[in-house]
């Protein structure tokens, strides 16, 4: 059921599970990359926990959703692909320079608190959401956005609580409002518009 990860001979070559399309494999083969950490009671938590969505972008796909608290994007979808690109691998066999510093802050802050004691992994996680300043306007929306089943993920809709002229900016649209004339201004538009191509009176 496993498969060597690589080429060559060593003999302390690491394996690397087969996988067969559920997301008990796949979250075996992000561990190799992402390993779990332990605490004290023997819970075992995952920096990402492997998902294949049904819908959407990524229906079907390899992917795995960000599970850690006080990191902007928890609870966000990444393809299997991405992950290195978001957080630091701390397996073997990957490496990458590019990743979210404030990911790594909030994973090293997490995995200090729950790898010295017994408390649950939801505990830590609240311990730590009680000292997060408080989110930004809009960001809860995006949180719950972020959230949503993959079929929401493909939507085209914008919702004005996103759009910077909704919020006073000086700017497009981009939740598909449009500008409507109202009221005498408009009126006086369409006679003038009426008289510029009726031409003179006999």
């Amino acid at each position: 059921n496993e498969r060597r990860g690589g080429g060559g001979g060593g003999g302390g070559e690491r394996l690397r599970p087969a996988y067969d399309g559920s997301e008990a494999t796949l979250q075996e083969r992000i561990s190799l990359v992402f390993p779990p950490t332990t605490n004290a009671r023997g819970e075992v938590w995952h920096e990402f926990v492997a998902v294949i969505p049904r819908e959407g972008k990524y229906c079907g796909q390899p992917c795995a959703v960000c599970n850690v608290v006080g990191c902007p994007m928890h609870g966000r979808i990444f393809h299997q692909k991405n992950l290195a690109t978001h957080a630091r691998p701390r397996g073997g066999g990957v490496r990458s320079s590019v990743f979210s510093r404030q990911h790594d802050a909030a994973y090293n802050a997490f995995v200090a608190a729950f790898s010295a004691g017994e408390a649950s992994a939801p505990e830590v996680q609240r311990q730590i959401a009680e000292t997060l300043p408080p989110p930004p306007p809009g960001a809860e929306e995006g949180e719950a956005r972020a959230r949503r089943p993959a079929s929401s993920f493909g939507s085209s809709r914008r919702r004005s609580g996103n759009c910077p002229a909704c919020r006073g900016k000086h700017r497009a649209h981009t939740c598909g409002k449009r500008l409507r004339h109202s009221g005498p201004a408009s009126g006086s538009r369409a006679r003038h518009k009426r008289q510029r191509h009726s031409g003179p009176e006999a």
